[in-house]
């Protein structure tokens, strides 16, 4: 009987140590107060840093993060252009043949729209071969088309902040004269019109909270007169996952704190010419994180830039019907080429 009891309190013992290490409980009890202790390297004000940025100057402090890697390709569909209404950057996956494809057959052909210009461009990354098959198939495809972008890193889950970032770099340097960026992923349903609709007449104008000292404020110049501040998508107010067999685990050594700052999905958002810019120059001094639409809620955070929610953004598939898609900017969930073009016909015929 005491050897029966004994067996029993080790198997107890054993399956709830099991839950507290698999839950994370110890994680969830010792997290930071993000209300009144977040903070984020750089901790200090970057107001001015990308002040001085912007304004081609050298800042009082060194960049802390500079991602050291090339663009293998480029594209000129920016320097010809006097104006540009849209510049659509779809991230993709190397061996998404048909999403693109799909896309060059939907939204992403570049005359859809009367009066209004605009281009888009996929970026990707590599393949761990230098001369694979699936990288030959890639040559093939930018020769045909030529509008990819690629860069020299592993083209991975986690490697999507630094697809969005480079994006944002190549952006800052050879297209910086678009009215506004959206950033896709390549599964998504998007409508150009609604969205060219909502950034003209709908969205509202975000601010930027200005930190710091009065002089502080008084040297940063964020805010351009007739420049719009726009930050749109379907935006987040959620806490870091610690369960560890998650696949979006986070340790507190990571990111301590009980609450992420508001973030947008990063399957789709919008962002006006200014907010480009002012997010390119400041994640020079925001430290990386795996996430990148966490990432840029923090950057965000760190800006003094408060996203702004906009309910025609789906980050889950919003079931299909005609009147229901009639004001849909963009929907998640179009990973098959057919029906992407099926119900992006059915809407762009209305």
């Amino acid at each position: 009987m005491r050897r029966r009891k004994c067996y029993q309190f080790i198997v107890i013992v054993c399956v709830l140590m099991y839950v507290y290490y698999f839950f994370g409980v110890s994680d969830y009890m010792y997290t930071k107060s993000f209300d009144t202790e977040f903070h984020y390297p750089l901790d200090v004000n970057i107001q001015p840093l990308i002040s001085k940025v912007l304004n081609n100057k050298k800042p009082a402090q060194p960049p802390i993060n500079v991602y050291p890697y090339k663009f293998l390709t480029n594209s000129i569909k920016c320097m010809t252009l006097d104006r540009l209404d849209l510049f659509i950057v779809v991230k993709s996956a190397m061996g998404n043949f048909d999403n693109r494809n799909g896309i060059r057959q939907t939204y992403g052909q570049e005359k859809l729209i009367m009066g209004k210009i605009v281009r888009i461009l996929f970026f990707v990354g590599i393949d761990d071969e230098v001369k694979s098959p699936l990288q030959k198939r890639i040559d093939e495809e930018m020769a045909i088309f030529k509008d990819i972008i690629q860069m020299d890193f592993h083209d991975s889950y986690y490697n999507n902040t630094i697809k969005t970032m480079m994006s944002f770099r190549w952006l800052f340097d050879h297209c910086s004269n678009a009215a506004n960026y959206l950033f896709t992923d390549d599964d998504m349903y998007v409508s150009v019109r609604n969205l060219l609709k909502y950034v003209d007449y709908e969205a509202p104008e975000n601010r930027i909270v200005m930190h710091g000292s009065k002089r502080d404020r008084d040297s940063v110049m964020l805010h351009h007169e007739g420049q719009k501040i726009i930050f749109a998508g379907y935006v987040f107010n959620s806490s870091p996952q610690r369960f560890r067999s998650s696949k979006w685990h986070v340790s507190l050594e990571e990111y301590p704190w009980n609450k992420w700052p508001p973030y947008v999905t990063a399957g789709a958002f919008v962002v006006s010419n200014r907010v480009m810019k002012i997010m390119y120059a400041g994640s020079l001094f925001v430290k990386h994180f795996r996430f990148d639409d966490i990432y840029l809620g923090i950057l965000a955070k760190k800006i003094g830039l408060e996203p702004t929610h906009c309910s025609k953004f789906y980050f889950y598939k919003k079931k299909y019907s005609v009147e229901g898609y009639r004001d849909v900017i963009a929907s998640h969930g179009y990973d098959d080429s057919q029906e992407l073009y099926r119900v992006w016909s059915e809407q762009y015929s209305l």
